[in-house]
């Protein structure tokens, strides 16, 4: 199956109206291949290329259309800006990218929360775009990401991760995905036997992430060229 792309896009790249598209597609002179939920046609790149009797469309002149999906997990993230922060960055990725945004996804939950609202609408909506933009992987899920990627993929949609954790030792990122299992899991036992000292304890071991990234954020800031 060729790429799917938007009834605006066949107008601009066969010079008629959108109007006399959707005449065509009721006349079953070019037809649409489907209707979004939003009620919006979408076409076949093939389709439009046999009927126009050459291949003269490429992807380069084709506008990819695009999901941000943007998460922090708590309260106090979206508080300092980091959501907004993320959404800049993503936004200014994309338009870099030259791709159409069609809709940001954000919201405020854990990475291991696997009933999020917004993450559920936008793959409810697939159908609609060619990729979903993000800024980590683990934004999207902790665990579970390949899966995610791969169900995309059987709508043709690939999913962009514009950074790869560069920054972060393998430790760190082994110590904030362990940090994340056990507080997901000591909520659940708070109250219990044993369920209080367990909440202590990853209190404790985030409080010693966060004071070693401190010192190895000072120590970098002393590194660099004045």
């Amino acid at each position: 199956m060729g790429k799917m792309i938007s009834i605006s896009q066949v107008s601009e790249l066969i010079g008629v109206t959108i109007k006399t598209l959707k005449i065509w597609d009721n006349e079953g002179k070019l037809k649409a291949k489907f209707k979004t939920s939003g009620g919006h046609r979408r076409y076949n790149i093939d389709d439009v290329e046999e009927y126009i009797g050459g291949s003269i469309i490429t992807k380069q002149n084709v506008h990819q259309n695009a999901f941000i999906y943007c998460r922090v997990s708590t309260n106090k993230q979206q508080e300092s800006g980091n959501l907004i922060r993320q959404k800049e960055r993503l936004v200014n990725y994309c338009n870099e990218k030259n791709y159409q945004v069609i809709n940001i996804y954000e919201e405020i939950a854990s990475g291991l929360n696997d009933n999020r609202r917004e993450l559920k609408k936008m793959f409810r909506q697939l159908s609609e775009v060619d990729k979903i933009v993000i800024e980590y992987s683990d934004r999207l899920a902790i665990f579970g990401y390949s899966y995610l990627a791969e169900f995309a993929k059987a709508f043709n949609v690939e999913i962009e991760v514009i950074e790869q954790n560069e920054n972060l030792k393998p430790n760190e990122e082994m110590v904030n995905d362990l940090v994340s299992i056990v507080t997901c899991f000591s909520a659940r036992l708070y109250g219990a036997r044993g369920g209080k000292k367990l909440k202590q304890t990853v209190e404790k071991t985030l409080l010693e992430l966060e004071r070693e990234r401190c010192d190895n954020s000072e120590t970098n800031d002393e590194r660099r060229p004045r």
